[in-house]
């Protein structure tokens, strides 16, 4: 879709008083996000480091949150003590708990710093369209969100203390639970965060753990094997779950046979070198050598998937079998303890379990290049189900699967395709990524392309950003120059939603040239566009009628009805900045008589067209166009054109010289913009402090 006005949302439809102490000990009405992950079923021990932690938490005397840093190998239970601990404290913050898995070690890489600022500002309730692209200002806006709100912030999997510092919180009275394989020794020395290093489990509790999962009776009994499986496993809670799961799935198996299956078993993961991994990788092996052959296929295969967690639909594309069959082998997987199930039908690999499932397909590259491309073909054939959502950019570009997916997702509205898109969103960027490493540059485009509903609609800059060059360089790869000059468009509308303006230049006009060798008028209309409202962003309006109407003569052309109604909102709005109102007038009467059959963009012709008729001194007929315009946006629930809406008010109440109502539109309008991280705030607080 096209056309926005410049820098708009690009839309096809519609105090906690100060405290010594860090820590509430009373109990409150609970209020905030809930985040926190159960604590593990058969939590084991830890009573030392659980004192520890709150003597700790009672010794803390600053003024900024409390930090504490739980410490320890890969599988020594880090993550199980954090969430134990935090779960027993969790009413002491009724405003909130937030979590996030940093996945400093895992093999997907570490998650980005503006990806966990955005997930806990959204969670906080700002809305996914007011977060700012760039890190710096993501950060700002997280420490004046949380100032003055207690929250319990639980940072999982950290790998570096940079990628925790931006996390904290800023008001009193907050606690944040760090765990990491790593000391994190200037979060320490510059943050005073509290130290706990976890141990191994010794034999005994070790035993214990076992006993917990599969009864005490039954560990008694064999006591000696029970300290040999302790042994062998390491005292790594990680690997005796896995071993309790065994165990407990096999009632009449012995401690014997497991503890001589590990003895045996021994095989080193790729990355890992110690004792503990070989014990960790034995009791892997234990697990998945006695899964039936489908359930072992799917394991080995979504070892491959390119996201941080997966659902069903995947997990059965991969293998080519039914979701309901998928079902039952995801439940065998967590049955076992090689899959977690993460609740609402998602699955994740512990990082020592992914590396293990993905050793399974080494040396076949036959059955890793088919398990991949099963996997990035559902995600193009669901997504592509959401591109009704939007205008195309042009005519689609047919793709021809090798394994299409036999039962595709329905979406009963486009708000559940939104929402799947959002759901989705790291796991098709992922996919993308991988289409284009494992050099499927067809695929590639494709799975960028169908994300453009989800771009159009709620932004993610830096991942439109991300993904829009991946698909440039993909389409260039394949070799056809209207995916590449669509692709480069979509670019270009990132960079010019960031104020990467000569960056936008530079892709319009490559995807212009594109478009020209591919003799596709169509797609050269969005490039033209494209190239008129980086002008009129930056203020260079001749340039702007220009392309403007270069647009309208190539949209008429093509005999593009909805296009030739953009291309007269853009010129009739770029008129109007440069003082011509009544040219602005004919455009926009035009566009909106064109536009007649898309209420959304007829409302935003009347909102110029409001202001155009106020310039001219009008104000009865501006007042018209602007409460139909208020109405229709308010419908549709875009806030950014409700806020241009209101601001048009205000200018309407200023030429009656009404200064009290146009500061009470102004004032409705201000919050809006400063939300959603507008420039157009800047302009709209100059006028108020006017008034």
């Amino acid at each position: 879709m096209g056309g926005p006005l410049p820098g708009e949302s690009e839309v096809s439809t519609p105090q906690v008083p100060r405290q010594r102490s860090a820590v509430r000990l009373t109990r409150q009405v609970s209020s905030g996000p809930r985040q926190l992950p159960p604590a593990p079923a058969h939590f084991t021990n830890r009573i030392a480091e659980l004192a520890l932690l709150e003597k700790l938490l009672t010794e803390h005397d600053t003024d900024g949150p409390a930090v504490q840093l739980i410490s320890g190998q890969g599988g020594i239970g880090k993550t199980a003590l954090a969430t134990a601990w935090g779960r027993q404290l969790g009413e002491r913050f009724p405003d909130g708990h937030l979590w996030a898995d940093l996945g400093g070690f895992s093999t997907n890489g570490p998650l980005s710093v503006s990806e966990a600022l955005g997930r806990f500002l959204r969670a906080l309730g700002v809305p996914p369209e007011g977060l700012p692209s760039d890190v710096e200002e993501l950060t700002a806006l997280y420490r004046t969100t949380t100032a003055e709100r207690p929250l319990l912030v639980l940072l999982d999997n950290a790998g570096s203390t940079e990628q925790v510092l931006p996390l904290l919180p800023a008001g009193v009275g907050s606690l944040v639970i760090v765990t990491s394989r790593r000391r994190l020794g200037r979060l320490q020395t510059e943050h005073r965060a509290r130290l706990v290093e976890l141990a191994p489990f010794g034999s005994a509790h070790s035993a214990e753990l076992l006993g917990r999962a599969v009864g005490a009776e039954r560990v008694g009994a064999e006591a000696a094997r029970a300290r040999d499986i302790a042994e062998l496993c390491g005292g790594l809670p990680i690997a005796l779950t896995t071993v309790s799961a065994k165990l407990a799935g096999r009632p009449k198996m012995s401690l014997e046979k497991i503890a001589t299956e590990l003895g045996k078993e021994y095989r080193r993961l790729a990355t890992l070198s110690t004792k503990e991994a070989q014990s960790v990788e034995a009791s892997f092996n234990l697990s998945y050598d006695e899964l039936p052959s489908d359930a072992a296929a799917l394991y080995a295969a979504l070892g491959l998937h390119p996201g941080p967690d997966f659902g069903v639909g995947v997990a059965a594309a991969s293998i080519a079998v039914r979701e309901e069959v998928a079902e039952d082998l995801l439940d065998q997987l967590v049955d076992v303890g090689l899959l977690i199930d993460r609740g609402d039908d998602r699955y994740t690999f512990h990082d020592l379990a992914r590396l293990h499932a993905k050793e399974k397909t080494a040396g076949n590259e036959y059955d890793r290049d088919i398990a991949v491309r099963r996997m990035l073909e559902w995600y193009l054939f669901t997504a592509s189900k959401t591109t009704d959502m939007t205008v195309p950019d042009q005519d689609p570009i047919p793709y021809r699967y090798e394994y299409r997916p036999p039962s595709p997702m329905s979406f009963a509205s486009s708000d559940e395709e939104l929402a799947w898109l959002e759901l989705e969103r790291e796991n098709l960027i992922a996919a993308v990524k991988t289409a284009e490493t494992w050099q499927l540059p067809e695929l590639g485009w494709q799975l960028a392309a169908a994300m453009w509903p989800l771009f159009l609609l709620r932004k993610h800059y830096p991942d439109f950003l991300e993904v829009s060059q991946a698909g440039v360089r993909c389409a260039r790869a394949w070799g056809d120059a209207s995916a590449e000059a669509l692709m480069h468009n979509r670019a270009g509308a990132a960079c010019r939603g960031t104020g990467r303006y000569d960056e936008a230049v530079s892709h319009y006009e490559a995807g212009r040239e594109a478009a020209r060798k591919a003799g596709n008028e169509v797609v050269e209309i969005r490039s033209v566009e494209g190239l008129g409202l980086v002008a009129l962003a930056q203020g260079r309006l001749d340039d702007a009628v220009r392309w403007f109407t270069e647009d309208h003569r190539l949209s008429d052309g093509q005999n593009r009805t909805h296009d030739v109604g953009l291309a007269l909102i853009n010129l009739g709005s770029t008129q109007l900045k440069a003082g011509r109102p009544e040219p602005a007038i004919e455009h926009l009467s035009h566009a909106r008589e064109v536009l007649a059959a898309d209420p959304y963009n007829v409302a935003r012709a009347r909102t110029e067209l409001g202001r155009a008729l106020t310039a001219t001194g009008d104000l009865a007929a501006a007042r018209t166009e602007l409460e139909a315009s208020l109405a229709t946006m308010e419908a549709s629930g875009s806030r950014f054109e409700v806020a241009r809406a209101l601001a048009a008010f205000g200018e309407v109440a200023e030429a009656e010289g009404n200064t009290d109502e146009a500061r009470r539109h102004y004032d409705r309008a201000l919050p809006i913009l400063v939300g959603l991280g507008r420039p157009e705030a800047d302009a709209l607080r100059t006028r108020l402090e006017q008034l």
